[in-house]
């Protein structure tokens, strides 16, 4: 390893911001905060940017649609974040899971870090 390798900014994560802080995407849900939206929506950013994360965008999908959470992982994606901040596990239909195929999941209520599933590799021990 070279001076200038150690010299750079660790990039096995997904590719951080600007400032080089990991990326998160808020994700509040009109149907399940109601008008506590706004409020809801504060908080996320704060524990987000609280926990070190560049927060790059809240995603607050339309009513009508039969997926929402799909909806805010294909964002997620698009946006190549690591996290996914939400109020709290209703946001995600008390599924953390899902989101954590791809993704860590923050709530803020309770304060909660849900990290993201690791796939094993035939090379690891356990794989089948």
């Amino acid at each position: 390893m070279t001076n200038v390798q150690v010299a750079e900014p660790d990039t096995a994560l997904s590719t951080g911001g600007s400032d080089g802080l990991p990326k998160s995407v808020g994700f509040v849900r009109g149907d399940v905060s109601g008008p506590h939206a706004p409020r809801h929506a504060v908080a996320v950013v704060r524990h987000a940017r609280a926990l070190g994360y560049q927060h790059v965008y809240t995603v607050r999908p339309p009513h009508d649609l039969p997926d929402p959470i799909g909806y805010a992982l294909g964002i997620a994606a698009g946006l190549d974040v690591v996290a996914i901040v939400v109020y709290d596990l209703a946001h995600v239909d008390n599924q953390p899971a899902r989101i954590c195929e791809d993704f860590d999941l923050e709530t803020v209520c309770p304060a909660t870090t849900w990290t993201r599933a690791t796939k094993l590799t035939p090379a690891e021990p356990g794989a089948a």
